[in-house]
């Protein structure tokens, strides 16, 4: 019976860090994060308590804005196959990867492009304007694999979704200075250290 209550309890905590963060951080730190919920739990407990769950989806939900792109990155990525610049190509990778990746890019562009193509045409909707967004959505749809992997290798992964190029290391001036030949440590000092 408390192995029940137990997996009941760690069904419940996976779905709320599912909900909660993105793939990539439960991948490298989900693990890590379960042992701390369920190190929480009394015995008995079904699932988290309300404040642990508002922790966690506070904790996800600052994770995904600090990682989100700015607005500007965002809407070229979206509306063109625009490359996100690099502190962002892992927020990329987990979008691309995700759910409803071609969904979300037809939708926004039907949403903005649309009333425009409409503008431009200056005739009212017709049986032909529906036909043809319902065909290029149609082609869109059955071309999701290779656009998947055409967006993955302009930010550098494997169409697996691991990366080719390894991420740079971390600023670190006790490293960098070392790195560098003897005469451009020394135009780096400050006079009189």
């Amino acid at each position: 019976m408390v192995s029940n209550a137990t997996s009941a309890y760690e069904r419940r905590c996976r779905l709320l860090l599912r909900l909660a963060y993105p793939p990539r951080f439960r991948e490298f730190r989900g693990a890590e994060l379960l042992g701390t919920l369920m190190d929480l739990a009394e015995p008995g407990q079904s699932g988290p308590s309300v404040r642990e769950c508002l922790d966690v989806l506070r904790g996800g939900l600052m994770l995904r804005l600090r990682e989100h792109p700015p607005l500007g990155h965002w809407l070229l990525y979206r509306l063109a196959p625009v490359r996100l610049p690099w502190q962002y190509r892992w927020w990329a990778r987990d979008d691309i990867q995700g759910r409803f990746f071609l969904e979300r890019r037809i939708t926004l562009a039907v949403l903005l492009y649309g009333p425009l193509l409409l503008v431009i045409s200056q005739s009212p909707p017709s049986y032909g304007h529906m036909g043809g967004a319902l065909i290029t959505c149609l082609l869109l749809l059955t071309s999701r694999g290779s656009l998947r992997r055409a967006m993955l290798a302009k930010h550098e992964f494997h169409p697996d979704g691991t990366s080719y190029v390894p991420r740079p290391p971390e600023f670190r001036p006790d490293l960098e200075v070392h790195a560098l030949p003897p005469d451009h440590v020394r135009r780096m000092q400050r006079p009189g250290r």
